[in-house]
């Protein structure tokens, strides 16, 4: 049996590639309705594919690559079609059948394999690069068409969408987290897109080695104490929510924010209640431009406390806060190590940011953390009531922000945008002769 691929045109009455032209009834354009080819954009089109309807002008344009899908498509069905016609045997056309289902996997093959190489090629570009450091040799190795398409992102605002939204290891369930949203419901102004549940994460682990706290304190532990950890939760879990909770891909950074944000680590602040420990703590934050956020951010936060408060369940309600304590202690502990190898490798002194001050203040925040541990294991039950108090700060904080929005939405309103108008200067007082 013989055939070819580039087999002779087809009927009259769809298309004829090569030899004589069709018949001007059906595909040729008059010249009142001329319009220009799809395909190429450049000359008047002078047919109409019979299975796309597309309008193109010459044979080069039919077989582009705007148009080989429905091409190749079209010289499949006739090669088919004159299969069936030959008298061929059985095996012979199974063959022709096997052979044009290895080209068309073939061709996969090397599209897939185009893929790959272009993936390949920019992975090795970036070869031996520190993403978070080398930013300037990182952007001297793309394209200009990654550079261009980067900063169109950028500008869009859609760089924060890519990212894949943390679930935090404290989220609760619906029936445990009733008792917040029945307080905050109403005024809660939380986006739902901040809530975004995507990637979730274990509890981390408890520290292996807890000390009790009759070695550690003789007498009465002071009762500001349970204040302070509602202190140093809320800077933990704001820090953890700036990094999507991977803080310990940058621990120095993230460590020494913790330090920034909180007093009961580096001034030994003592606080008398629930509320002037969360206060302080979002009084922190809008000092420094670096951990400043929204107030939606803010009151989340509170609310990321009231669940690490509760707990997974009344039976180990104090897993929660155990496991946010001990997940500061390895964050002090990676970051002293880390600052600790930089400076040796780097011998970089004070004026690096990598002094021996700053080693032993994570030394001692390690400490207070086994402390804090040491007495949850005594009286960590004073702890758990202490939720419904920051369930009522969260819900102040929502009704504040939701009064907020509301008079600023008055306000442009009447103004007709978000500043006022500015009126002509008037003469107040005028001095007579």
């Amino acid at each position: 049996m013989q055939w070819k691929y580039n087999m002779a045109a087809p009927s009259s009455e769809e298309i004829r590639l090569e030899g004589s032209f069709p018949p001007p009834d059906q595909v040729f354009k008059s010249s009142e309705d001329q319009s220009l080819c799809k395909l190429c954009l450049k000359q008047y089109s002078r047919y109409t594919c019979p299975r796309c309807n597309v309008a193109y002008c010459s044979l080069a344009c039919y077989r582009s690559e705007k148009h080989v899908g429905c091409s190749e498509e079209f010289y499949k069905e006739h090669i088919i079609e004159e299969l069936k016609q030959q008298r061929g045997s059985h095996e012979e056309k199974q063959k022709v059948l096997e052979m044009l289902k290895r080209l068309e996997e073939e061709q996969e093959e090397e599209e897939d394999g185009e893929d790959a190489e272009d993936e390949q090629t920019l992975e090795d570009r970036l070869q031996g690069l520190d993403l978070d450091r080398d930013t300037g040799a990182v952007w001297d190795q793309l394209t200009d068409q990654e550079r261009a398409e980067f900063q169109a992102v950028v500008e869009k605002g859609m760089l924060g969408e890519m990212m894949e939204m943390w679930t935090p290891w404290w989220s609760l369930s619906q029936e445990r987290a009733a008792l917040i949203e029945e307080v905050g419901s109403e005024q809660d102004t939380v986006r739902e897109e901040t809530e975004s549940r995507t990637k979730t994460s274990p509890p981390p682990p408890l520290l292996s080695k807890i000390p009790l706290l009759s070695s550690l304190l003789k007498g009465q532990p002071s009762e500001c104490i349970k204040y302070n950890i509602v202190n140093i939760l809320y800077c933990y879990a704001y820090v953890v929510r700036l990094h999507n909770g991977e803080h310990f891909t940058m621990s120095r950074q993230a460590a020494q924010e913790v330090l920034q944000l909180c007093p009961v680590f580096t001034e030994n602040a003592s606080y008398s209640s629930a509320g002037e420990a969360l206060h302080a703590a979002i009084a922190r934050s809008n000092q420094d431009p670096s951990l400043a956020n929204t107030p939606s951010f803010q009151s989340l936060v509170v609310k990321d406390v009231s669940c690490v408060l509760i707990g997974p369940s009344k039976v180990d309600s104090l897993q929660f806060v155990q496991s946010a304590l001990s997940d500061l202690h390895h964050l002090f502990s990676v970051a002293r190590k880390k600052m600790h190898k930089d400076s040796s490798s780097s011998g970089q002194t004070e004026e690096g940011g990598l002094s021996p001050e700053l080693r032993q203040k994570l030394f001692l925040c390690k400490k207070k953390c086994e402390f804090l541990l040491a007495w949850c294991g005594e009286y960590g039950h004073q702890l758990t009531p202490l939720a419904m108090d920051c369930s009522h700060e969260y819900a102040s904080l929502s009704r504040e922000q939701s009064q907020h929005e509301k008079t600023k939405s008055e306000l442009e309103k009447v103004w007709g945008g978000s500043k006022p108008t500015r009126k002509e200067d008037k003469l107040l007082i005028q001095e007579l002769s």
